[in-house]
């Protein structure tokens, strides 16, 4: 990394970012996921990564979200995820923990 202030201007950018989606889409759409918010969670960040890999495999230009929108996409899907861990994500319990299956 060039600047280490670079990392807090991302991490604001990320909450902004996070805070109008969730606004948008309330907490429900994670909590209430089928198989449950990791899983909800996890089915997101899988498409994201396979919308990724395409963009960089083939080096199509996208015609509607770039590399950066899908990048910050997925560090925002962690971010609840670690919220829905800590059960501080609305509308999951709070000693909700993944457990494999």
């Amino acid at each position: 990394m060039k600047n280490p202030s670079d990392i807090d201007t991302i991490t604001r950018q990320l909450t902004e970012i996070l805070l109008k989606k969730q606004h948008d889409y309330g907490p429900l759409n994670i909590a209430r996921a089928p198989g449950g918010a990791m899983n909800g969670l996890r089915v997101r960040m899988y498409d994201k990564l396979a919308r990724l890999n395409n963009l960089i495999d083939k080096g199509n230009t996208p015609n509607y979200e770039s590399i950066e929108d899908t990048l910050i996409d997925m560090a925002n899907y962690a971010i609840i995820g670690l919220l829905v861990q800590r059960g501080q994500w609305e509308g999951v319990d709070i000693g909700y923990r993944y457990r494999d299956w």
